[in-house]
């Protein structure tokens, strides 16, 4: 048996509405736990409302690590409860999931300290598009610890060939694997064909970089009787309300549905009465929400501000540029298509999920990444990428 499968995973927030990194720090340490590792997921807040049947051969448990309403010493509350956790825990290495918070810069330095082998996810943080967001913000914090525990990063990693190389070309040197997120691939409802109104379904936060006034404004150049938009997400920075004006400005009220957050069987719920996914993003990593949308049989339109160029060479969606003019000719295409070529492109979007982005092969593969990096003795994985000098 492996001697070193004890892992600590710190996230700043893994509550199932948190979304993002926190959902994909879940999956991947629960993923991990399916291989045999002893895994512990720590963060500020926690659910365990999607642990469902994992682990099978190892160990998981969430952790909630204790605060205080001053921010200064939260951070020595923090680090203290690390240090008794690892103490007793013993973890062989130790894994950030996201940017930016303090409370990843405390495990960082607690890494450092104690000679712990550290893995960084930076989870698109470090995409152009993410950097140029409250940049100075980011710049100041990058210059007070987030550049520091990257530099003390074993390794880095990225959810695609695309973050793989915006990570190199910020002069990141150390070993990146590339690890996709992956997708819980269960049976899928057959749905019949839809009578009526048929819908784009968007599902992600309501966020600036999501591209929904794109959306908004692509609609009213080439919107069609017989089909609406439905938009699921929970709203972030008040950008639901500027959405919602342009559709009032546009004349649009009828053709959009916004619906808040969703999950479980109303998350289910909506993927089973959708007929075309739509992510018209800026930015994405990975984006966990257009592999559940090709689980659940759903042609995807997306941006190539997403790694899916899978979408053109499996030909089960639209892969275009970011902006008004991609969306509405994805759009029309779409429209355009007849019920039977859509099932089509869902069943093929499927099958590469199936093949490529389940979360038990996503496992094995971080199993292997990780015991590399805790034993480099061991060969290294083809998805470990060595920096060229």
């Amino acid at each position: 048996m492996l001697h070193f499968k004890n892992q600590i995973h710190v996230v700043a927030n893994s509550a199932v509405n948190a979304g993002g990194e926190g959902l994909a720090a879940l999956r991947y340490s629960q993923a991990l736990a399916s291989t045999g590792c002893a895994i512990t997921l720590l963060s500020r807040a926690i659910s365990g409302a999607l642990v469902e049947e994992y682990p099978r051969n190892g160990v998981f448990e969430q952790r909630a690590v204790p605060t205080s309403k001053n921010s200064l010493f939260n951070l020595f509350v923090e680090y203290r409860f690390m240090r008794r956790l690892c103490e007793g825990k013993k973890f062989d290495l130790i894994h950030l999931h996201g940017m930016w918070s303090p409370f990843l810069a405390v495990a960082a330095v607690f890494a450092h300290r104690r000679g712990i082998p550290l893995v960084i996810s930076p989870h698109g943080c470090l995409e152009p598009w993410a950097l140029r967001n409250k940049y100075f913000k980011k710049r100041l914090a990058m210059n007070i610890y987030q550049g520091a525990a990257l530099r003390s990063a074993s390794l880095l990693v990225a959810t695609a060939d695309q973050e793989l190389r915006s990570l190199r070309n910020l002069g990141f040197r150390q070993p990146i694997a590339v690890v996709p997120n992956g997708v819980d691939v269960g049976s899928v409802t057959h749905r019949g064909e839809h009578v009526g109104i048929k819908t784009f379904l968007f599902l992600s936060r309501v966020h600036p970089k999501k591209g929904l006034l794109d959306l908004v404004n692509a609609w009213a150049l080439v919107r069609r009787p017989g089909w609406r938009i439905v938009i699921a997400g929970g709203d972030e920075e008040g950008y639901r309300a500027k959405v919602e004006a342009l559709i009032r400005r546009k004349g649009l009220d009828t053709d959009f549905e916004f619906i808040g957050f969703v999950d479980g069987a109303r998350k289910q719920a909506c993927f089973d009465q959708a007929d075309v996914f739509i992510l018209p993003t800026y930015s994405e990593n990975f984006g966990i929400a257009v592999a559940e949308a090709l689980a659940n049989e759903l042609p995807v339109i997306t941006t190539t501000g997403t790694p899916w160029s899978d979408l053109v060479q499996h030909r089960c969606g639209w892969w275009v540029e970011p902006g008004v003019q991609g969306i509405s000719s994805a759009l029309v295409e779409a429209m355009a298509c007849e019920p039977i070529e859509l099932k089509q492109m869902g069943h093929r979007g499927r099958q590469l999920v199936v093949d490529k982005y389940s979360w038990n092969k996503i496992g094995i593969t971080a199993q292997e990444v990780s015991e590399w990096v805790v034993d480099q003795t061991r060969p290294k994985p083809e998805v470990v990428d060595i920096y060229a000098r």
